[in-house]
């Protein structure tokens, strides 16, 4: 441990965690444990925040305090082995005597020895597992917090990597590569403090937890946060998730419900996209040059889609060699030998890594990342061509400028990409600018917009809006348990060429695939979205799992998204779906729910 971070020396890198001090006292032995005849269940209460478990014939109390303590800042000591700290009892005091409270033994018994050993943690408590970022044959498996319960599936998705190229299951939620530059020793120490006090917390949806934020931010983030941008922070960068510039939302009550109270406002931002126009800043996509001689062949054998032609863009995907979906990026072609690759803002180590382990090593392509050199505006509505038309003097008729292309637009503050595609279904545009040109493009923009009732919006509106298109999300929706074929992407796929998984997915062609990827919708709206992976049930069957819900407030009618055995597909077959214990009728419907034709888009 060095500056609070530990240093993997053989790969000279550092792996972001921290060494917590955690305290258990065991209890002198009670005699009415003596007298069982099997030990007692585990007890948590999640309110005060502690773990009871019968140890032979004793309790262990074990608290997770609001006085926690980070420890060894400066490196672990040399002697330090098989160690402990002092007792720091008036560090659990609460929990003590609610314990006694609740387990009267508890307050007769007396405490045989105290424990104050180190527990690693990680920003976010969970391990890291899987490769090192740029680095061949070199493997995490480490800062574990639960010790040896983790053990087990831990060695087996560790050698299933090994030997095979990849877990059993995806464990993007533990990969070492979900955190990047912004993890520094402070960040890692607050986040890690800040898990460690809500160990037993509930985790709600749309909880925004403060510490260590912000680390990466646009440079419009003082100006929108001015105009009453609420954030969250998403692959490390700050995004607005919703705007409250009257400051209506008063109510930051976190719920399972449909009871938050910025819904108002961010359904006011859904309908400026669907019917006006509206602005967000997304700053953090992955961005991503290949080029060089060797550019297409290298990219063409690596995506499974068939790539774009010079001035067109195409949404793509890379697979592991079984055909499992990998990565999902957009591909803009700018010149024959030059592409610009855009993928999910927690990505970037991830496809580098994808890209780079893949590359020929004979000098014939180049891969460049310009993640942090371009911040990124998208304009979308029925009139953002209108207001676009005010900032530049590039055409933007579909006959110069049609759906799925893109082009460098001439504006007051220089040149502009512009990619006419975006993630909500509307006719639109991602304006990728250099960061010295965002605030003054942002200016413009919104000065254009102001006579159309221009609205600045956040990515909870956003996720609403895709969820109406069908649009996947990686890692939610897409992940390496399944093919492109079961995730009903069948037209992202070239099966006239060659590419990494095909000769899986000729096989898969053959015997059929195992799940289709449809939308659904609720019978009764209830008072609840469906979870991610709920179950989704035919009778007393589980056909298959839920990966995204939400409240569309187009279609005013709660969506899911998910995975069922294909005899399932069909829309208008009805299922049920499992939310917090019960059981909801849902509907599937046919992909997309909203503007079929995507008229919208090409219009």
């Amino acid at each position: 441990m060095r500056n609070g971070v530990e240093r993997c020396w053989l790969s000279r890198r550092r792996s972001d965690g921290m060494t917590m001090a955690h305290q258990y006292l065991v209890t002198e032995e009670i005699p009415e444990l003596a007298a069982l005849s099997k030990p007692l269940p585990l007890l948590r209460d999640v309110d005060t925040s502690y773990y009871l478990r019968q140890e032979r014939h004793s309790y262990i109390l074990g608290p997770y305090e609001w006085q926690s303590t980070a420890m060894w800042l400066d490196g672990i000591p040399d002697d330090f082995a098989g160690k402990l700290w002092p007792a720091e009892l008036e560090r659990l005091e609460p929990q003590i005597l609610d314990a006694g409270e609740r387990v009267p033994l508890i307050a007769e018994a007396g405490i045989a020895r105290v424990v104050n050993g180190p527990i690693p943690y990680a920003p976010d408590g969970n391990p890291y597992l899987g490769p090192e970022r740029g680095l061949r044959n070199f493997f995490h498996c480490n800062t574990f917090s639960f010790g040896i319960a983790q053990g087990g599936g831990a060695g087996k998705a560790i050698a299933e990597w090994m030997l095979n190229g990849r877990p059993e299951f995806d464990i993007w939620g533990i990969d070492r590569r979900r955190f990047k530059e912004y993890a520094t020793t402070q960040y890692t120490i607050d986040r890690a403090l800040e898990v460690y006090q809500n160990e037993y917390a509930m985790g709600f949806p749309f909880e925004e937890r403060p510490a260590g934020r912000p680390s990466y931010m646009s440079p419009l983030y003082d100006k929108l946060k001015a105009k009453g941008a609420a954030f969250g922070a998403r692959g490390g960068w700050e995004r607005p998730t919703y705007f409250d510039p009257k400051g209506e939302v008063t109510d930051h009550t976190l719920s399972f419900f449909r009871k938050n109270g910025w819904r108002k406002v961010v359904a006011e931002e859904c309908h400026a996209a669907r019917n006006s126009v509206a602005l967000l800043d997304l700053p953090g996509f992955t961005k991503i040059e290949v080029a060089g001689p060797g550019a297409f062949a290298f990219l063409d054998n690596l995506i499974c889609t068939k790539l774009p032609k010079v001035g067109r863009l195409s949404l793509s995907y890379a697979l592991l060699p079984d055909g499992k979906l990998l990565s999902e990026l957009t591909v803009a072609r700018l010149a024959e030998d030059k592409f610009y690759l855009v993928g999910a803002a927690s990505s970037e180590w991830h496809d580098l890594d994808v890209l780079e382990m893949a590359m020929p090593t004979d000098g014939s392509v180049t891969i460049k990342n310009v993640t942090k050199d371009y911040g990124s505006l998208i304009l979308v509505g029925p009139q953002a061509r209108e207001v676009l038309s005010k900032v530049t003097t590039t055409s933007l008729e579909n006959a110069d400028f049609p759906w799925l292309s893109h082009k460098l637009i001439e504006t007051s503050v220089g040149k502009v990409l512009a990619l006419r595609v975006n993630y909500v279904g509307e006719l639109g545009w991602e304006l990728h600018a250099a960061n010295n040109q965002m605030i003054a493009l942002y200016d413009q923009i919104s000065a254009a917009g102001e006579k159309h009732g221009i609205r600045d919006m956040g990515i909870y509106a956003v996720d609403s809006l895709r969820l109406d298109k069908c649009y996947r999300g990686w890692k939610g929706d897409l992940e390496i348990g399944f093919s492109p074929f079961d995730a009903s992407l069948d037209r992202f796929v070239d099966m006239n060429k060659e590419f990494v998984g095909k000769a899986a997915l000729v096989e898969e062609k053959k015997n059929g695939s195992k799940y289709r990827f449809v939308p659904m919708t609720l019978d009764v709206d209830g008072d609840a979205d469906v979870p991610f992976c709920a179950s989704i049930f035919s009778g007393d069957k589980r056909v298959g799992i839920a990966t995204s819900g939400g409240w569309s407030f187009t279609l005013n009618q709660s969506v899911a998204l998910g995975y069922v055995f294909p005899e399932f597909e069909a829309a208008g077959t009805k299922l049920e779906v499992e939310i917090f214990g019960k059981r909801a009728a849902v509907t599937v419907g046919a992909e997309p729910l909203f503007d079929p034709k995507n008229d919208r888009l090409r219009s």
